[in-house]
Order: C-alpha cells, then sequence, then structure tokens
C-alpha cells in the first residue's frame, strides 16, 4: 500500500537527472580545471584566473539557461539551479558557482533591456566567457539615497559615485551599475566598461571569499553614450527582479558547498579512532552527523522549493517568498553545520590547511550576499504584513462589491415607490432616491420599465427559492434604460444573478475553476451560462482561455461555511425579502431581519470570544462567577441566544423571546447530528416578563440596538444594566452604515421596511452612559459586514 506510482515523475527525479546531467557535462571541468591550486589561491588572496570562464564558455556551461534565441540552451531555472549546486558541491572554491550564475544573470539583465546595441555589444562575447559581467547596486542606503548618480549633459551621461562589495570586480571587463538620476531622483541602470576613462577597480581586503576578486568600483566623470543607459525608467523594478532569482541561485551555491562539506566531514573521520573505537561508532558522532544531515535536507527541500517555483505563472516578479525563505534557511544551516564541524574536527577546524576553518569564512561572506539575515527576515515580515492587508482589503473590496448591487437594488426600489411611499417609509424613500441621483423626473414609460424588471427579478428568485428555477435566465435590462438609470439597472441584475448563483449553490462550486457544464449541477446549462455572463460583467466571476470560470477570490471567505458565510447569505435574504415588503408597502420581518440579529448573530458572536474577550477587562472572571448568566435579548426566535450558547459553552443563556420559541438547533457538528443543540442551557423568558431583572446576575448582556426606538432602547438598556453583576460588560450590535452615501441612504431604508431606525450618531453609546456603564467604546467594527459592537462596564 505504500509503494508509489512508479510511473509518477516526482521533483526529486527531475533534480537527480539534471544532477547527473551536470556532472557528466560540467564535473570534469570543475574537478580538472577549477580545484587545482585553489588552496593556494585562496592561501595567497588570488582571484580566480579569468580565463576559467572561458572555458565555461566553451563547455556551453555559460548558455545553459540562456534563451535559445539569444544563442542558449533555453534551460529553466530549476535547471541551472540544480547544475550551480553541483558544481558548487564539486568544486573546491565556493565562490567559483557564485560567480558562474552572476555574469549569466548579467547576461539576462542586458537582454531584458531589449536595446539591440547594448546585446549585440556584449551578449555574444559574456556566452562565451571573453567578458565577465557583474552588477553593482549595493550602498548601505536606500536605492533613491544614492550617492551614485547619473546627470545628462548633452548626448552624453557622466557618472560619479562608487560601488561597494562587488563580486568578480577585480577582474570583471563590464559592470551594471544602479545610480539616482540627478534630475528625477529615479533610478537609472547603465553598462559600464572597466577601461572607461574614470572607472577603477580597487581591491576589497575581506575575511574569506578571497578567489572571488571582491572589489569595489569607484566613477569619477565618467562619460558614457546614451546606448548604454540599460533601463530609461523603474530599473528598481528590474534590480527587485534580478535580486529575487539571485537569492534562490546564491542558496545553490551555498547548498553545493553545505552538501560537499558534510560529506568530505564524515569522510575524514573514516579513519579515526578514539578509546580503540571508530569515531563514527560513537552515539553523540552519529547523532551530530544525523544533525548535519537534517540542515542539509532542510536546506535542500526549500531551495528546490523556490528553483520549483520560479516555472509558476503567477509568480511575482519582484519579491519571492520562496526564494528569500530558501537563501536565510541555507544560509543558518550552513553556520550551524559549520559548527557542528568545528565540533567534530577538533583542533584540526582551526588549522587553514584544512578545509573547515575556510568553509566558515566563505559561508559567512555568502551568507551577507542578496540581503543580510536580519534583512531578510524583514521583508519577509513586511511581506507578510502587506500580503495579509492586502487579502482583507481584497475580501472587503469583493464583499462592497456585491453591497453596491444592493445599493442599486434599494435605489430602483425607491424609485418605483416614490409616489406612493407614505408614513415611515417616505423620508427614507426620498433620501435614497436623491443619494442615487434619481431625484428629478423620470418618464412614466421608464417607471413602467423599472417596475417590469423589479417583477422579473422578484419572480426569478422566487423561482428558485421553491426550486423550480427556469431554464434560461429571463430579459435583463439591457438597452431598456440610459445613464444613471441603466447603470442602477446592470447592478440590480448582477444582485439578482449573484442571489440566484448563491441561492442554489453555484458560487460555491465556482471556488476552483469550473465549466458552464460542470458547474450546472441542478440548473439548466443555459441558465448557468447566462448567470456566469452577468457575474463576470460585474466582476464577481472570472473566465480563463479554457472556458473556465472561478468566483473573485476575495468572495471565498463567504462562500467555504463559517459564520462568514452565514452573514453574507443573511444580509443577501434580507435584501430580497426586504425589498418585496417595500413594493407591498408593508413594514416588520421580525428581529430575525434586523442587522445583527439571526443570520448575523454567528459573526458577532465568533468575534467576541475570538477577539473581544480578552480585551474587556474582567470579562473572563465574570463568566466564571458562581451562578452568572449570558443574557440575550436579540429576540430573534432564539438564534441569537443559541449562537452565545455555543460560543460560551460553560454559562447558561438567559434569552428574552416576544413569545415562546423552540431554540433552534445550531450545537456542533456531533450535537447537530443527534438533533440536540445547546438549547439544555437556554432558558426562555417570553411575553410581557421578556425584560431583564436585577437578581438575573448576568455577566453579559447581549442587546442588538438595530430596529429599537430611541425611547425603546434606553429603556432595554436600563433593564440590562440593572441586571449586570459588577464588572460585567453589555454588548450593543449595531448597524455600521456605510461611508458612502447611496450606501448609508440603503441602510436606513431597509431598516424601515424590516422595522425600525437607524441609530444616529453617538445614540447607542449615549445610552450606555446615561445607564451609568463605563469604559464605553466599538470594541469591534467590519465595514463589510456593516456592523459594529459598542461595549460598556458596569463600575
Amino acid at each position: 500500500m505504500n509503494r508509489g506510482d512508479l510511473a509518477h515523475a516526482t521533483l526529486d527525479d527531475e533534480v537527480e537527472r539534471i544532477r547527473l546531467e551536470a556532472r557528466h557535462r560540467f564535473g570534469g571541468f570543475v574537478l580538472d580545471h577549477v580545484n587545482p591550486g585553489s588552496y593556494f589561491l585562496n592561501h595567497e588572496r588570488r582571484a580566480l584566473d579569468k580565463r576559467l570562464f572561458e572555458q565555461a564558455g566553451d563547455l556551453g556551461l555559460l548558455r545553459f539557461s540562456l534563451p535559445v534565441d539569444a544563442g542558449g540552451d533555453g534551460r529553466d531555472k530549476l535547471a541551472w539551479g540544480v547544475v550551480v549546486e553541483e558544481i558548487a558541491r564539486l568544486s573546491r572554491d565556493p565562490g567559483f558557482a557564485v560567480l558562474l550564475d552572476i555574469t549569466v544573470e548579467i547576461t539576462e539583465l542586458i537582454l531584458s533591456s531589449g536595446s539591440p546595441e547594448l546585446i549585440d555589444a556584449y551578449v555574444p562575447d559574456l556566452l562565451s566567457g571573453r567578458r565577465f559581467g557583474v552588477q553593482g547596486a549595493y550602498e548601505n542606503r536606500d536605492p533613491y539615497d544614492y550617492r551614485s548618480t547619473a546627470r545628462l549633459e548633452g548626448e552624453e551621461w557622466v557618472l560619479n559615485g562608487a560601488k561597494r562589495f562587488l563580486a568578480g570586480a577585480r577582474f570583471a571587463d563590464l559592470f551594471i551599475l544602479f545610480v539616482r538620476d540627478e534630475a528625477s531622483n529615479d533610478m537609472l541602470a547603465f553598462a559600464v566598461e572597466k577601461d572607461d576613462p574614470g572607472v577603477s577597480a580597487v581591491h576589497m581586503d575581506t575575511m574569506g571569499l578571497h578567489t572571488m576578486g571582491l572589489g569595489q568600483v569607484v566613477l569619477h566623470d565618467v562619460r558614457l553614450p546614451a546606448w548604454r543607459l540599460v533601463w530609461r525608467a523603474d530599473a528598481l523594478s528590474e534590480l527587485n527582479t534580478y535580486a529575487r532569482i539571485r537569492r534562490t541561485m546564491s542558496a545553490c551555491g551555498v547548498l553545493g558547498a553545505l552538501d560537499g562539506v558534510v560529506d568530505a566531514c564524515v569522510e575524514s573521520l573514516t579513519s579515526r579512532r578514539r578509546g580503540g573505537r571508530p569515531v563514527l561508532d560513537y552515539t553523540n558522532v552519529e547523532r551530530t552527523v544525523g544533525e548535519m544531515r537534517m540542515l542539509l535536507q532542510s536546506a535542500r527541500a526549500g531551495i528546490h522549493r523556490a528553483l520549483d517555483d520560479t516555472r509558476s505563472p503567477g509568480r511575482d516578479p519582484h519579491f519571492d517568498e520562496f526564494a528569500t525563505v530558501a537563501k536565510h534557511q541555507a544560509a543558518e544551516c550552513a553556520l550551524r553545520v559549520g559548527r557542528l564541524v568545528m565540533g567534530l574536527q577538533g583542533g584540526e577546524a582551526y588549522m587553514s590547511a584544512f578545509p573547515w576553518e575556510r568553509f566558515m569564512r566563505d559561508i559567512l561572506g555568502l551568507v551577507s550576499g542578496q540581503g543580510s539575515q536580519e534583512t531578510l527576515l524583514i521583508q519577509l515580515g513586511q511581506r507578510a504584513i502587506v500580503g495579509l492587508e492586502g487579502r482583507k482589503a481584497r475580501e472587503d473590496a469583493a464583499e462592497r462589491s456585491v453591497a453596491r448591487c444592493a445599493d442599486a437594488w434599494w435605489a430602483l426600489h425607491a424609485v418605483e415607490r416614490r409616489g406612493a411611499a407614505s408614513g415611515g417609509f417616505a423620508d427614507a424613500v426620498g433620501e435614497m432616491t436623491t443619494a442615487a441621483g434619481l431625484d428629478g423626473d423620470i418618464a412614466p414609460e421608464q417607471l413602467d420599465a423599472v417596475a417590469g424588471l423589479l417583477n422579473q427579478a422578484h419572480a426569478l428568485l422566487a423561482a428558485v427559492r421553491s426550486g423550480q428555477a427556469p431554464d434560461a435566465l429571463p430579459p435583463g435590462p439591457e438597452g431598456l434604460f440610459e445613464g444613471r438609470l441603466a447603470e442602477l439597472a446592470d447592478a440590480v441584475w448582477a444582485l439578482v444573478a449573484c442571489a440566484v448563483a448563491h441561492e442554489s449553490g453555484l458560487l460555491s462550486r465556482l471556488v476552483r475553476p469550473t465549466t458552464a457544464k460542470e458547474a450546472a449541477d441542478d440548473l439548466s446549462e443555459d441558465l448557468t451560462e447566462g448567470l456566469l455572463r452577468i457575474l463576470t460583467d460585474a466582476s464577481l466571476v472570472h473566465g480563463d482561455d479554457t472556458g473556465r470560470h472561478t468566483v473573485e477570490p476575495g468572495l471565498e471567505r463567504v462562500l467555504i461555511g463559517g459564520p462568514r458565510a452565514a452573514a453574507f447569505a443573511a444580509r443577501l435574504r434580507r435584501t430580497v425579502i426586504a425589498g418585496a415588503r417595500l413594493r407591498a408597502g408593508t413594514r416588520g420581518l421580525g428581529r430575525t431581519m434586523v442587522p445583527g440579529c439571526g443570520g448575523e448573530a454567528a459573526v458577532l458572536a465568533d468575534a467576541l470570544v475570538d477577539g473581544l474577550l480578552g480585551r474587556l477587562e474582567g470579562l473572563p472572571w465574570a463568566l466564571d462567577a458562581p451562578d452568572a448568566r449570558v443574557g440575550c435579548a436579540a429576540a430573534d426566535g432564539g438564534r441569537t441566544a443559541a449562537q452565545l450558547a455555543r460560543h460560551v459553552p460553560s454559562v447558561p443563556v438567559l434569552a428574552l423571546e416576544p413569545e415562546q420559541v423552540v431554540v433552534p438547533p445550531v450545537g456542533r457538528d456531533g450535537d447537530r447530528a443527534q438533533g440536540q443543540g445547546f438549547s439544555d442551557r437556554i432558558h426562555v423568558r417570553a411575553g410581557e416578563r421578556a425584560r431583564f431583572a436585577a437578581d438575573d446576575r448576568l455577566a453579559l448582556a447581549w442587546l442588538p440596538a438595530g430596529g429599537h426606538t430611541p425611547e425603546g432602547l434606553r429603556t432595554a438598556v436600563a433593564d440590562a444594566v440593572g441586571a449586570l453583576l459588577p464588572g460585567g460588560w453589555l454588548v450593543a450590535p449595531c448597524p455600521l452604515p456605510p461611508k458612502r452615501p447611496q450606501g448609508a441612504a440603503a441602510a436606513r431604508l431597509e431598516l424601515a421596511v424590516v422595522g425600525g431606525a437607524l441609530p444616529t450618531g453617538t445614540a447607542v453609546e449615549e445610552s450606555l452612559r446615561e445607564a451609568g456603564l463605563g469604559q464605553v467604546r466599538t470594541a469591534w467594527e467590519d465595514a463589510a459586514l456593516g456592523l459594529r459592537l459598542v461595549v460598556g462596564r458596569r463600575p
């Protein structure tokens, strides 16, 4: 059962094939030409012989990963990374493989410029190894604060400044240098040759990497023709792209050196004996070797994953998280292995005649390249923070897109009812039409068209809810309206499509790419295609070239289940039903439809326990008090009480309801499967007695403010405060109107239909303070949900 599919090729299989190819094609070159004399080159602090790169060019090593149309072999970065790793493993000079990759990357930078003059002048020589190129960006300063600058004088650019820590600077022929434009402060990049007047390559004395020819390049009034400008603007993006792949390749060089030193260390111990026993037989030595192997393999896993990711079409062009992690992990593993090797080798580890001391010095040099360890962690942290914020913004934006369609829904309903609205509806309807830009005269035929469109919308929604979806969509608003009415009608039809797709389960099936036929399920294929077309036009669904459709990623969180999904479904259902009530001229849908109650209770209870429990001072202890209870005044048929009982499972819940109800079973999956919930811990106080009393001993009072009149809210708050234990908290879920005028008007109209008024300004906070509560504040809010939690504590 544990045997793998022999026909399935894994990433390891691919890597091993490339490694074998690299050994056969290039191994002999490394062993016969690179390794001989490497100890003395390092000891005498002499740079590598540049002729090695010409030999590498003759072998095709420098062409390996470059595009075919540029004279290369066209192999991908995974293959090139494995080649760099294998060369570093075979080489006794860990810097050689790094230098190979640097000149290859410089060739790619020149190719990416798209400049025929640059490509013709440099690429053939770089491919053959007749030239060696390096990149210079480092100044230990922000790019837009570089001291290295360029200014345009006539037809020439004049460069001044210096670049430090350039690998290969002492024997390079070509430098791609990043400087700041004095005029625009933009980042520019230039191709600078070592023989250009004013260019000096200065030796740098370093702890290790002596053969890499580390140095500085100094520029003094270097005049360059215009064609030497590699990028005319935004060179920083190109630098980031370069650094992204360089991190992975630098890690490959570290990995190869790490692999080689682990093997060499174990091999060197095979002949040693202590106390008459082979050293390798001692348990502590076996354990140390095992740790080195673990470190090697963890570094390898991260690097190969990063290499494989270079083939992903959706890869970020400027920052590679996998590459950054791989570089950091490889460096940390190498440093730890170095310390373990020094422990095993004893005094020899400190002697320069053996490879262990050099390994430690050179690895320290490679660690700092392409970003120090701290820099990598900072960038990963920044990336994580920005990523989370971006994901939250995308999710909120997706829900707001649906909300804006709901705004249009209310706008057309208000237009239809403008002449017939009376009483509590009239003001809200007038405000809605004004906010939507429809308070002018509308022709009778246009009003008839609005009514006809809404008739079709409600008939379609009713048919789908009853399980009798039509075979195709009825005609939509296309061609019926012009101007603002046309915009709103299109948004209304998108809301209808969204509601139908959600009710039928189509939206949930689009979480992964799916064709119309696959997504249809119980719907007809014609109806499904019509819905997909509307949702795509509204940017709620995206299609690809293969005919597959996927829901907007930001909507995923409201389609995969959980409290957020329940709240989204409740809002959609409330919008549709309340719209029908407005057309009928009737008010009051019950507390289950009030914002913050019914289906939205789960997300609020989850926010209370998961995010606020530790921020409401003393609440956990108050809930632990003997006989303490949670009081719920939602009056929504027990739905909120059941959610509170679910999220606070150790405390009884007192539910105030206008009449006796059966609490719905919404317990954990096991409870639901047995037909049970938390109803055994919920006590319902119904009818005229449905008020909190002083002896209720509430640690937490839950009082949704939506739908209450100002007087009713003050009375309810006073009752709740009287029932609170000292140190107990009152939590008041409140509607949070959108900042956009049309959305705020829609929220007020919806609440007017449901049966209540929208609390204005700080009315809820004032009610809590008047009742004697302290620490009154908005403790949580969610603009996409349109809800907030106002809290206050009884002293």
